[in-house]
């Protein structure tokens, strides 16, 4: 069971990457319908990135329960921290990225996600095969499990209005509409810039 569930967590990085990839461009895809919404990028957002990352995660999970057997209880624990944490260092490093005052580009943020889901599936297999007890903490994890799925439909439609949720593109916050000039947006921050 260990190796195999080695060789599903290492799997599980290459299925994030491409599912992550494709649901960025769901919205687009789905004609801009609620599919679309719900589980694709709508703006270009800390937030929005880091959704197309967390539920293939969560789906990854529930692809490893069907396919080994394993304490069920336990393996909740560890994919409740694990997710948490994919969740937490990924927002920590595109911040702190962006206190840097660099422009978003792919390859720094990329990296972060792959560092930080790689990190996830770490825990997570050590958490499930290690000798620690921690299917104690099984309604602890059950319930942080539910606030994330909570959090997820929640935020998604109505997201606060702080730099987590805000599209670094436009400085909009959700789903910016379709006849937005973002050209505009470009010459209003171009001329700020130099006349400041």
């Amino acid at each position: 069971m260990q190796k195999k569930l080695m060789y599903l967590e290492i799997a599980g990085i290459l299925f994030i990457v491409i599912m992550s990839v494709f649901m960025q461009n769901l919205l687009d895809l789905s004609g801009h319908t609620l599919i679309g919404v719900m589980f694709g990028s709508v703006n270009d957002s800390i937030w929005e990135i880091e959704k197309t990352l967390l539920f293939p995660y969560l789906l990854w999970a529930g692809i490893e329960l069907l396919c080994i057997k394993i304490p069920f209880r336990k393996f909740i624990v560890a994919k409740a921290v694990s997710l948490w944490f994919f969740c937490l260092s990924y927002s920590a490093i595109c911040l702190l990225y962006s206190l840097t005052g660099a422009q978003t580009h792919f390859l720094p943020e990329f990296t972060a996600a792959l560092i930080c889901c790689t990190l996830a599936f770490f825990i997570s297999f050590r958490l499930t095969v290690g000798s620690k007890k921690c299917e104690v903490l099984f309604y602890p994890a059950f319930f942080m499990l539910l606030l994330f799925v909570v959090l997820y439909c929640s935020l998604t439609p109505f997201p606060m209005h702080n730099y987590l949720f805000m599209d670094r593109t436009t400085g909009l916050y959700g789903i910016i509409p379709e006849n937005f000039d973002k050209g505009a947006v470009y010459l209003d921050s171009f001329f700020s810039l130099n006349y400041s």
